[in-house]
């Protein structure tokens, strides 16, 4: 009887998140046992046809709506998120407790997949990432402009493989990302909003919104909502925006910093950090 009801609530919790799920246009791209920095070329994602992409979005201009409006964002913000090839990005993580273990257990796993391969707890150096972008086929990626993201570092390893696009639900554009993995894809979506007031702000990123935004475990076409968080501030160095304190690195050359944050059940268990110059 026991067994019974736990497959039962187990049952509901996965109805009600996958009807949480329900609508979203996820990537129906899949990862195997292996991702990698060449993924896109080995699973023959790429449009060769496509012009050259040099940023995660093509216009910022795309997600204006009442109470973001994308001339207000700082220039060198406005700028990375268009041509970010053109940027350089370093890039140090900090683990939180009680997750320092699990990460640790985890390290050398995301190594070997070669996803989501950030250093482990301990090791809040910083390190250099390099980027190239690859317009992804629609017809295996109908997402609207889906471009993948591949992000490596120094020795040419890959730290992270994204499939950046985005979607339009109720007349407001989101930031759509999948992460493939084995068996799924880790996916986000995103609302972007002002960081700070005024005529040059920063830009929040954040899954804690109405609609869509959230993050979902998805094996195509299913996805399922889980119960996790993450948000992005980007923002100038100039001082024209109320900021964390983030060390930079790059001694004045940074143009931007940024905290990429991750919540599980409520609590953080990741900060990282980024420093953004032009390359």
């Amino acid at each position: 009887m026991r067994g019974r009801t736990a497959a039962g609530v187990v049952g509901l919790l996965a109805g009600a998140s996958a009807w949480r799920a329900r609508g979203v246009p996820f990537s129906p791209v899949s990862g195997g046992a292996r991702i990698g920095a060449e993924f896109v070329a080995h699973r023959g994602l790429a449009d060769p046809s496509a012009p050259a992409i040099a940023g995660e979005m093509d216009d910022m201009a795309a997600y204006a709506r009442e109470g973001f409006d994308p001339g207000r964002v700082a220039g060198d913000v406005r700028r990375f998120y268009e041509r970010t090839a053109e940027y350089e990005m370093l890039l140090r993580a900090r683990w939180h407790r009680p997750f320092r273990t699990g990460a640790a257990l985890a390290s050398p796993i995301t190594s070997r997949v070669a996803q989501l391969n950030l250093p482990g707890p301990g090791d809040e150096d910083w390190r250099r990432l390099e980027s190239r972008f690859v317009a992804l086929d629609p017809v295996i990626d109908p997402r609207d402009g889906a471009r993948a993201w591949i992000r490596t570092d120094g020795g040419g390893d890959a730290v992270f493989v994204a499939l950046y696009a985005s979607h339009e639900s109720d007349g407001e554009r989101f930031v759509n990302i999948a992460a493939p993995l084995p068996g799924g894809n880790l996916s986000t979506v995103l609302r972007v909003d002002h960081l700070g007031a005024g005529d040059a702000t920063g830009v929040e990123l954040t899954t804690r919104a109405a609609g869509d935004p959230g993050l979902y475990w998805v094996v195509p076409p299913v996805g399922f909502a889980l119960p996790a968080d993450q948000r992005f501030h980007v923002w100038p160095t100039d001082g024209s925006v109320a900021a964390p304190d983030v060390g930079d690195p790059t001694g004045g050359d940074a143009v931007a910093l940024a905290t990429h944050e991750m919540w599980l059940c409520g609590a953080q268990f990741l900060t990282v950090e980024y420093a953004i110059r032009r390359a």
